[in-house]
């Protein structure tokens, strides 16, 4: 009889656990900040993918080879990382520099994406 008050127990508990992690989880307010560029400067967050599983030392060589300055905001996948880009360059050209190096995949703005609405 005890186990069968258990399931139900352990169900709530699992509820509450995921609704605390939802609500620790930070609410995004409107769009995303956009790049910041004032005199050729460029200041935005970026998703870069590589090709292979990089490292923080990877990245550090990827801004160094870019001539930029990159911050590890977060790793999502071992090819994948949230970073902040810094760079004396306007956005599309150091976004450019970044997709161009070797060992990159891709390099997108991070940006909420929509569903087209049609």
């Amino acid at each position: 009889m005890a186990r069968c008050t258990r399931v139900p127990a352990l169900g709530l508990a699992l509820g509450v656990a995921v609704l605390a992690q939802a609500c620790a989880q930070p609410r995004e307010q409107g769009a995303p900040p956009a790049a910041t560029a004032t005199a050729g400067q460029c200041q935005q967050r970026i998703i870069a993918t590589f090709t292979l599983a990089a490292e923080n030392a990877d990245v550090e060589a990827l801004a160094a080879s870019a001539g930029v300055g990159l911050t590890v905001v977060s790793r999502l996948l071992p090819t994948t990382y949230v970073l902040d880009l810094a760079a004396p360059v306007e956005c599309a050209v150091a976004l450019t520099r970044l997709r161009n190096a070797a060992g990159v995949h891709a390099v997108e703005p991070d940006a909420r994406r929509r569903p087209h609405q049609g």
